[in-house]
């Protein structure tokens, strides 16, 4: 009985510390699903001026201006980022920056009304929103570590374009270099979007650009956003109540058993 009344006694303490932890979160998504509610979907042809609120648009991505190609995959596409990194061991491993290109050049989004242009930034991998369990719909085509550059197509046709030098990339024994990760994102032509971004003027023209990390890119429509919240609402209230209730519960009957036992 001890033993019983210690696990009814932990386990009710711990979801009652729970409790705030999941107060915040369904805090959290209640405000989400306010500002949603709060937002229409624009046609790209009336995004024309700043505006300090956010801004939603849907349709699919196309090129700024050209179209492009990734340097490494050759994939045509709308936005790239690609990056070269050199792995080196010294006080702990750790990566050096060899060659980057790409990630923050502007694509455009697509509707039967016309486009306006996205800030490339915003897809960017290291530049997530604050907008969780959204992402954009960006593809790794290139992925790979290697110990030596000759094992890599990627950083031989690097070596061949003259973008990077045979000599940076060997490797001597006194050299604390453990190898290469090469990466490499895409955007494709043609992808569904739907952008939440604050209007800004650039050279003249229009672009969604970041509004406080509030920007959302993602593959869904605005109702499939507007759903996942909702989902995201029921859960955390529903884990709210079980742990408002549950915790206390189970103190109680711990408590009860004390005094049974006493």
């Amino acid at each position: 009985m001890t033993a019983l009344v210690v696990v009814l006694v932990a386990i009710g303490g711990a979801l009652t510390v729970l409790a705030p932890v999941w107060a915040l979160l369904t805090w959290g998504s209640v405000r989400e699903r306010k500002r949603i509610s709060r937002l229409s979907v624009s046609r790209c042809a009336d995004v024309v001026s700043p505006g300090r609120r956010l801004c939603v648009v849907e349709g699919r991505s196309m090129p700024a201006a050209q179209p492009l190609v990734a340097p490494l995959s050759g994939e045509p596409c709308v936005w790239y980022f690609s990056e070269v990194e050199e792995r080196v061991t010294s006080d702990g491993p750790s990566t050096v920056l060899v060659w980057q290109s790409g990630g923050t050049m502007p694509f455009a989004v697509q509707d039967r009304s016309g486009s306006v242009l996205v800030d490339g930034s915003l897809v960017h991998p290291d530049h997530q929103s604050k907008r969780i369990g959204h992402s954009p719909p960006v593809r790794r085509v290139v992925d790979e570590d290697v110990s030596s550059a000759r094992d890599s197509t990627h950083l031989q046709g690097l070596v061949a374009s003259g973008v990077l030098s045979q000599k940076s990339l060997e490797r001597r024994w006194w050299s604390s270099s453990l190898g290469w990760s090469v990466r490499e994102y895409v955007l494709p032509v043609g992808e569904p979007l739907h952008v939440q971004g604050r209007p800004e003027l650039r050279a003249g023209r229009p672009v969604l650009g970041d509004g406080r990390r509030r920007h959302l890119v993602t593959g869904g429509t605005y109702e499939q956003v507007a759903a996942n919240i909702e989902e995201d609402v029921r859960t955390s209230s529903g884990c709210l109540l079980m742990v408002a209730v549950a915790g206390p519960l189970l103190l109680l009957a711990g408590f009860l058993l004390v005094r049974t036992l006493g």
